[in-house]
């Protein structure tokens, strides 16, 4: 280009200077932080949007940035389960945002899950039925694991350690779980038998248990066929903590003087715990220790046990933190299985202590983790863990084993899209008399979920694929997917539907151990066939906030079916040499099973004058069919028409087609009232009599019959407690089974008679 005088020339050069000068001006480069408002902890994940829809979201700091024209703009923070905050801002150069600090929705249908798709969301918003249990109730009735706890869910049995969501899992001794068990983002299952250890698990630091309901196997993989318990530790807020917790269990003398002897032991439980919790610059750390001793009211059985605990996080910078989570237990305990009989010998151990299960053992884990967000707001987290357990004991089994495992998960939305995927495995090395020696096994999976919001939907799918391994043997998993969808009807009322399969590779010990205890003897089965399974269920969900009342209601249909569902089955499966003819039992692939059934919960909170109260509780029915038992209940007419008379009393005939060891009939509530420092609660529970059990415990288990025969009406429990707070500290006196009840959920092993504890809590 020409220039025809130098004026022209200047006259341009000026107007390209004053409109560049006037382009940089209008871009400012915005900055700030967003914390919460009672915690003043800062928030990461906080949606930051302006009226024109450009938006970021808040790093691992609660910090965020955002380029924007100099003027006046409309800036909107929201968070899931937090009050949005909007700010309306004249943006010019130099111009600082101020803290935006926003407060938690209070109310049952904004708690915040992370559910079934591993990141966070609100209760209403899931797809499945969900139950949450938080850390104050856990302390306030006394629960020493995670075990107790659960039984509390409405749903939700655990007989001797094994989990049954609306009766997808019965009592099979040392079989595997149809229950997934995640700690801090990591599973816990055993490598041999794939079981759950849930004095192992720091129920001291919880900040909340989450219960899925229903197969969620596309985001966990095998052992989630039947539901996942989702259970976060807790880390240090902004001062730091300190809490210390005392208690000592005594039993009243309630068990009727015949059925004890002079050389039984007085039963007790002792034990405590120690917390502590704190911020130290960019550093997290928490630190407890757990011990507790027991001696049953059942004679023999006993446990003694020391737990500690360690996690640490570093947040190093705005988009990177990485930390490590250590817990590790030792334990001797001496197990009951069946009593001798149902009246004088009903606290006694079947034939002596030879049907006592004496073990020590050692569990320990370490768990490293990374997190990383990207400036496109995507997030990567890997996690590790070396999962490390040794159980002696004396004649059974022998085993150490070593698990190495690793996860990968990436998340990332996209406008109205959200993606969630990652691949997963182990590799596991145990060493056990009981499976012949040494043996190798690994796994590994890939999985993908996608969500989609469109007006008043939301609906989220995905899939996933496993291979599993163990010496030279191979299992592979058919893929497995899930669909769910949720409708907003209005601000109080959500419907779902979902659809999820699932699937569960035996255990090595199911498919390999051989023991006895007593006479009796459970050997092994290595045809045994992976299960798999579905799950489908309609929800609604409905919250009910009238001034000081806030409360909800939550109804659910659910149905489930299972293919090579493994049951414990009597017959002669040994040799003609073994004790008994080799007659015992062992796992095998039932050929079809179906479970339908619905639930009913619901919740208040509201005060009366002064009294704040809290209410709870929830019932469910439920109809396990073995499809192999009863062929006709193939037929919808007749399921449908069996599924409605379970509400009377049904007949034998009727019973032969139903799967063992299940309860038609679940009724559990909760309250609490609560007056400056005086606290008085409740809890009723209401378990039906087991339809079905295996006929050869009228054999082997003397009183069997005659119990079950005096308990045709199931039973009821209900506990009491009553707390005082001080300014050195709160002093709980709780009693368990305050009316007596002599009742065994699990046949041959009666439950606990009235107790009372007298606990001790104080926070530093």
């Amino acid at each position: 280009m020409k220039f025809k005088t130098l004026s022209q020339f200047f006259i341009l050069l000026c107007f390209q200077t004053i409109f560049c000068q006037k382009i940089s001006a209008q871009i400012i480069l915005v900055s700030g932080k967003v914390v919460d408002a009672e915690k003043k902890e800062a928030l990461v994940g906080v949606t930051v949007i302006t009226e024109n829809n450009t938006g970021t979201y808040t790093d691992l700091n609660g910090n965020w940035q955002l380029s924007l024209p100099e003027g006046a703009h409309q800036i909107k923070f929201s968070y899931i389960g937090w009050n949005d905050t909007i700010i309306n801002s004249t943006i010019k150069s130099g111009y600082e945002i101020p803290l935006i600090i926003l407060s938690q929705k209070r109310n049952t249908l904004n708690e915040i899950v992370v559910g079934a798709n591993r990141y966070s969301r609100p209760l209403a918003e899931q797809t499945v039925s969900m139950n949450i249990l938080r850390p104050k109730e856990i302390q306030n009735k006394n629960l020493q694991n995670a075990a107790d706890a659960l039984d509390q869910v409405p749903g939700i049995t655990v007989i001797d350690g094994q989990a049954g969501i609306r009766g997808g899992s019965g009592y099979a001794f040392g079989a595997g779980s149809r229950v997934m068990i995640v700690v801090d983002d990591q599973p816990l299952l055993t490598a041999d038998r794939n079981d759950v250890k849930w004095s192992f698990i720091p129920m001291e630091n919880i900040e909340q248990i989450e219960i899925v309901k229903g197969a969620s196997s596309v985001q966990y993989g095998s052992a989630a066929l039947n539901g996942v318990v989702n259970i976060h530790t807790s880390f240090p807020s902004e001062k730091p903590e300190t809490k210390l917790n005392l208690f000592i269990t005594r039993f009243d003398g309630s068990i009727a003087a015949n059925q004890i002897s002079q050389d039984d032991k007085n039963p007790f439980s002792i034990g405590g715990y120690i917390l502590h919790k704190r911020k130290i610059g960019k550093s997290d750390f928490v630190f407890d220790a757990y011990g507790y001793q027991s001696q049953s009211w059942l004679q023999g059985d006993s446990a003694k046990r020391v737990r500690g605990h360690f996690k640490y996080r570093y947040r190093a910078n705005d988009k990177f933190q990485f930390g490590v989570n250590t817990t590790g237990l030792f334990q001797n305990t001496s197990q009951f299985l069946f009593w001798s009989n149902d009246s004088t010998g009903a606290y006694h151990p079947l034939n002596g202590s030879t049907t006592l299960v004496q073990l020590k053992e050692i569990y320990a884990t370490v768990n490293p983790y990374l997190t990383i967000f990207t400036k496109g707001g995507a997030k990567h987290s890997i996690q590790l863990q070396y999962y490390h357990t040794n159980q002696i004991s004396s004649g059974l089994w022998q085993p150490v084993t070593n698990l190495f495992s690793g996860d990968y998960l990436y998340l990332k939305e996209f406008s109205s899209w959200k993606f969630s995927g990652g691949i997963n495995g182990n590799i596991y090395f145990f060493k056990d008399d009981g499976f012949g020696g040494l043996h190798i096994g690994n796994f590994g999976a890939a999985f993908f979920q996608l969500e989609k919001n469109w007006k008043r939907f939301r609906i989220e799918g995905g899939a996933r694929y496993e291979l599993f391994r163990i010496d030279t043997l191979t299992d592979h998993s058919k893929p497995v997917g899930r669909l769910g969808v949720q409708y907003t009807l209005n601000k109080k009322t959500f419907l779902r539907a979902s659809f999820g399969q699932g699937f569960r590779v035996p255990s090595p010990a199911e498919r390999f151990v051989k023991y006895g205890i007593g006479d009796i003897n459970i050997y092994p089965n290595d045809t045994l066939k992976p299960e798999s399974g579905w799950s489908a269920e309609l929800g609604i969900r409905k919250q009910i906030n009238k001034k000081k009342y806030n409360g909800y209601v939550d109804g659910a249909l659910y149905i489930m079916g299972y293919k090579n569902m493994m049951e414990f089955a009597f017959g002669q499966w040994g040799k003609q040499t073994d004790p008994l003819i080799g007659i015992g039992f062992r796992s095998m692939n039932v050929n079809e099973a179906r479970i339908a059934g619905f639930e009913l919960e619901t919740g208040a909170k509201t005060f009366i004058n002064k009294v704040k109260w809290n209410f709870d509780g929830g019932y469910t029915y439920s109809y396990p069919v073995d499809l192999q038992a009863d062929s006709s209940l193939r037929t919808p007419s007749n399921f449908i028409s069996g599924f409605a008379q379970g509400f009377s009393q049904p007949d034998s005939l009727y019973k032969i087609g139903l799967l063992r060891y299940r309860n038609r009939h679940l009724l559990k509530f909760n309250t609490d009232f609560e007056w400056k420092k005086f606290s008085f609660g409740g809890t009723g529970r209401y378990y039906s009599r087991m339809d079905n059990i295996d006929f050869y415990f009228n054999i082997f288990i003397p009183g069997i019959n005659d119990y079950r025969n005096t308990h045709l009406q199931g039973d009821w429990v209900f506990d009491l407690r009553f707390a005082y707070e001080t300014s050195y500290g709160k002093v709980a006196l709780l009693c368990n089974n305050l009316l007596n009840a002599y009742y065994a959920i699990r046949v041959g092993k009666p439950d606990a008679p009235r107790n009372f504890t007298l606990q001790y809590s104080f926070d530093f």
